[in-house]
């Protein structure tokens, strides 16, 4: 955030919100300002342009590793397990 923030000449609270609201999930990311710099500070998110190359480094940054049972579930042994090995065919 502080990286991408420097780059741009904004603050990461700036990238942070700019970030958030990009993400097709979000319909209203919370602020949470306190004082009225904080609000305006916040407000300037509005005006951040992200390149590809910024989103895909956040992105990277923010990732959630999902962990077990995921993980484990998404492993070719579960798979051969609870498919016992049937593939399906695409049509022709």
């Amino acid at each position: 955030m502080k990286e991408v923030a420097a780059e741009l000449g904004r603050t990461p609270g700036q990238v942070a919100l700019a970030w958030t609201l990009r993400n097709p999930g979000v319909t209203a990311p919370v602020i949470g300002a306190r004082t009225p710099a904080q609000l305006e500070d916040n407000l300037g998110a509005l005006e951040v342009d992200l390149t590809d190359s910024q989103l895909a480094r956040l992105d990277e940054a923010g990732a959630i590793g999902l962990g077990y049972p995921h993980d484990m579930l998404a492993g070719a042994h579960i798979r051969e397990v609870t498919t016992g090995g049937l593939k399906i065919e695409p049509r022709r």
